[in-house]
């Protein structure tokens, strides 16, 4: 049962998806079921709603960012990033950009946090960027890469 409620954005993505949109739609729900009720005037509700809709905008763009993630597998001694495959002999340095967490919402006294970061590979040829999604797979990715410049450095 545990693994069902994990809160880990790498393994439930839908789960932000369908928190973010459900909370929106009670929350607007309510907004409308009070003016149907004659409890608010219509001005109050298109103004409620207007906020709502400008409080909830960046959770809507972490949807999109869920989306359009880019896709990273590491095999053997190559790092794919979106079907291009870098080797590992190529990467000189590299550097991580974090951006702050952001807090989605909150179940069962956890908190579902969207964490987004910035790689930077400086290769031989060329440099290269890619977004990594997920707090867990950017330790991963960080610790791997720092492990292969070090075995590298020894060399």
């Amino acid at each position: 049962m545990k693994e069902i409620l994990k809160a880990n954005i790498d393994e439930r993505p839908s789960m932000i998806i369908v928190g973010v949109i459900s909370l929106f739609a009670i929350i607007g729900g309510f907004i409308w079921y009070l003016f149907f009720l004659h409890r608010i005037s219509l001005l109050v509700t298109i103004m409620s709603s207007i906020i709502l809709i400008l409080i909830y905008f960046p959770r809507f763009l972490i949807i999109k960012k869920l989306k359009t993630k880019d896709e990273i597998k590491i095999i053997d001694d190559f790092i794919l990033v979106n079907g291009v495959g870098i080797n590992f002999d190529d990467i000189i340095d590299f550097r991580v950009q974090e951006k702050n967490p952001q807090v989605i919402f909150f179940i069962n006294n956890k908190m579902i946090v969207f964490k987004e970061c910035t790689f930077r590979l400086k290769l031989k040829t060329e440099e290269l960027s890619f977004n990594v999604i997920g707090s867990e797979k950017i330790k991963l990715l960080k610790e791997f890469l720092e492990l292969k410049i070090k075995r590298e450095q020894e060399l």
